[in-house]
């Protein structure tokens, strides 16, 4: 990402013919002095709450620290809350340079138009021009400094031209069509004689009176003459024709530019790049000629081609039919030329970066609490070759983003749904200050509009997934029941095929359980598939499912993106964990388990009865060798001596008594009580004597002597065994031992 000396512009609606020229001559200074420009731009006109929060984001997005300086134009926004939030923004979290557009905030420094000598300019026209003598101001709240300049403006024309100022010759309005109607109808009433003009402050009050009075059939300029002020087409295109006064918004922005290039200098000045004034527009509503207004044939066949492939096309509804972030990305990718004047599609980069948490939401699965939430460290962009890859939000660009060396401007912009935040756009063009359309927030909402379906429509597929799951649930371990085999597989295989993963099976399968039922009763059997069951999948890291394919076996089913060494491998991880179990689980028997595995790559996945098949005729040969046979029928009586050595362990045990009592000779014996229980006879009846004198040591007060005694060994002998096998002598361990609280672990 290239880093640029940058400034932040905060504006609202910024697609407005006004606010556009104050961005075009914002960007003209700015590149002219080397300055790169971000700017956040909102839809905030007649949002009800939870819209107003999810546009106002943007602003919470920002890291004040990646820029120089900014610009906030706060006569842009209508909500007061807003302002204010912007206001408590800057104030706490920017420690650069601000600069204030068009009304007086006293944290800032404030730069606005010479409303004073271009209202002058108007009354002076109606005086000179048209030879009024009684004109009245109508201009906007009191005490608003965009107001009084322009009230000041009026009292000075007058006075210059030697007429006189009632005390009701100025209105205080409100900048919008409420103070035009009271003052029609005072008009209309009688109660306020009709005068030779009225002098508006703003063209939106001129349009409003001009179509009050004529709702009383007072004429527009027959009776009465009307002018406005800002110069918008709306007041050109109006019927009658508004006169007006078109102040040069693109100066106020080069201004605006130069005032804040100078607070980030230390007083630097540099030249402005812009030095267009403002003009008169004369009209009919002043008795002047109709105005056509002239436009610039370029831009307003870009606009309507624009609006037209917007009206022409099926783009919200299948972006709304979208399954997944994957497809939604390519159907935006496809569709956002829309947005944009076609001059600009070799000179543009666009992205969208959500929330790494974008699709977290409530239980309902419908909408997500955002106020007074923090928005997430982490985001990931949608395009580019570095997409879905997670970077710092603080970043706030993409590291594939800003390509390009020269001075470029980037749109942000929210994407949301209500309160529902998901991230922003963002659209950068380089060396090109005339490029954000009306189109551009309306493509913005289309995405919002369509993540907060996709959200919804994971969650309603997430519910009726685990509906699913709960349904196919093992009742005894757990595990998937076996008819869940052929959907996991058909999942999994289609994962590995999409990224070229490795396919892993493993197959176990528990052995000797009829010998344990006969044994210890079938509850023991159970047991044992429980407790085989849990750590087979404690052993699931990496996502494997686990299925009880039958009444003793469990199927795994996963995949990783590489090939995993054996002695990593989830089956050796499964046996090395049977084998601790075995170890330390105090059962008379030990508990045998089988296993195969297979590996396969996405390009050779067979059907999957085949391999499970193949799968299980490997595992019955290793199961079915002769003298795992042998173990079968000797198990029994295996487990039933192994259950006497450790329940008698006083007795006086030897490898040969239990030659002698199993019928068997020695070397036989031993070869089968170790393949049975992976242990050898004496070790066991060592083991069973030691931990008989524990008990003992810990619990009565025996003396050395007779614990050694009942344990059956000599004194000497034991005192020299416990130490070994222990590593503290006997009277050390009765002494030092302290109980382990486990709820302390």
């Amino acid at each position: 990402m290239i880093q640029n000396k940058r400034i932040g512009i905060i504006m609202n609606r910024a697609y407005r013919e006004i606010n556009q020229q104050i961005i075009s001559g914002i960007l003209d200074q700015a590149y002219s002095l080397g300055f790169s420009a971000s700017f956040f731009s909102t839809e905030e006109q007649n949002q009800d709450e939870n819209g107003t929060l999810g546009e106002n984001s943007i602003f919470s997005a920002i890291n004040f620290d990646l820029f120089d300086g900014f610009l906030f134009a706060p006569f842009t926004f209508i909500n007061n809350d807003t302002i204010k939030h912007i206001i408590d923004l800057l104030s706490n979290k920017c420690t650069k340079p601000v600069i204030c557009i068009g009304m007086d905030i006293s944290e800032f420094e404030c730069i606005w138009q010479d409303d004073h000598i271009e209202m002058f300019k108007v009354v002076r026209h109606m005086i000179e021009v048209h030879k009024c003598k009684k004109i009245i101001c109508l201009t906007g709240p009191e005490g608003a400094p965009v107001s009084m300049q322009r009230e000041y403006g009026y009292r000075d024309a007058m006075e210059y031209s030697g007429l006189e100022i009632a005390d009701d010759d100025i209105i205080y309005g409100d900048f919008w069509k409420n103070s035009s109607k009271k003052l029609a109808d005072e008009f209309a009433s009688g109660k306020r004689s009709l005068v030779d003009a009225v002098v508006c402050a703003n063209d939106c009050m001129a349009i409003s009176l001009c179509e009050y009075l004529e709702e009383y059939n007072i004429k527009i300029p027959d009776d009465i003459l009307i002018t406005g002020y800002d110069g918008s087409l709306e007041a050109q295109f109006h019927n009658p024709g508004i006169c007006t006064y078109r102040p040069s918004y693109k100066m106020l922005g080069c201004k605006a530019m130069v005032r804040l290039y100078s607070l980030m200098s230390d007083g630097n000045e540099c030249k402005i790049f812009n030095i267009e004034t403002g003009s008169m527009i004369t009209n009919t509503s002043c008795g002047c000629r109709a105005h056509t207004p002239v436009l610039s044939t370029h831009m307003t066949a870009a606009n309507e081609l624009i609006e037209q492939r917007f009206l022409d096309n099926n783009m919200s509804n299948i972006l709304l039919n979208t399954n997944n972030l994957n497809e939604f990305t390519e159907t935006a990718s496809h569709w956002f030329f829309l947005c944009m004047n076609e001059a600009y599609y070799e000179n543009e980069n666009f992205d969208v970066c959500l929330y790494s948490d974008w699709d977290v939401v409530n239980s309902d699965g419908l909408t997500r609490e955002e106020h007074g939430e923090q928005l997430s460290e982490k985001m990931f962009s949608l395009f580019g070759s570095k997409s879905f890859e997670l970077f710092p939000s603080k970043q706030m660009f993409p590291l594939e983003h800003l390509k390009k060396e020269e001075p470029s401007v980037s749109f942000f912009i929210p994407v949301h749904y209500g309160k529902h935040i998901f991230g922003y756009a963002i659209l950068t063009f380089y060396n090109i200050a005339d490029s954000f359309t009306m189109s551009y927030p309306r493509f913005c909402k289309d995405l919002g509009n369509s993540l907060e379906c996709l959200c919804i429509r994971n969650r309603l597929k997430s519910i009726t997934y685990r509906a699913f799951l709960s349904e196919t649930r093992d009742a005894l371990t757990g595990t998937y029941r076996s008819s869940t085999r052929s959907q996991f597989w058909d999942q999994i295989t289609e994962r590995v095929k999409l990224y070229d993963e490795i396919l892993n099976l493993c197959l176990c399968s528990i052995s000797g359980l009829q010998q344990i039922n006969e044994a210890y009763g079938q509850v023991e059997g159970d047991k044992i598939i429980m407790q085989i069951a849990a750590i087979i999948m404690g052993c699931c890291d990496n996502g494997e499912i686990c299925i009880r394919s039958a009444g003793n076996e469990f199927l795994l089913i996963g995949s990783t993106s590489k090939p995993v060494p054996k002695s990593e491998s989830i089956e050796n991880n499964i046996l090395s964990k049977i084998e601790r179990y075995n170890q330390t689980s105090g059962k008379p028997y030990q508990v045998l388990v089988y296993s195969v595995s297979e590996s396969l790559s996405a390009q050779m996945l067979p059907n999957h009865d085949t391999i499970y098949k193949k799968m299980k005729e490997t595992l019955q040969k290793k199961k079915g060798s002769g003298y795992l046979r042998t173990e079968h029928m000797y198990y029994a009586d295996f487990a039933k001596l192994r259950h006497d050595i450790y329940l008698n362990p006083e007795e006086n045990w030897s490898v040969n008594t239990c030659c002698e009592r199993l019928g068997m000779s020695m070397s036989h014996f031993q070869r089968l009580y170790k393949s049975i229980f992976n242990t050898s006879c004496m070790r066991d009846i060592q083991s069973s004597k030691l931990r008989h004198s524990k008990e003992l040591l810990l619990h009565t007060s025996e003396t050395l002597q007779n614990i050694a005694g009942k344990c059956g060994y000599d004194y000497s002998h034991f005192m020299r065994l416990f130490k070994k096998e222990v590593g503290m002598t006997p009277t050390e361990y009765r002494n030092g031992f302290q109980p382990i609280d486990i709820e302390e672990m």
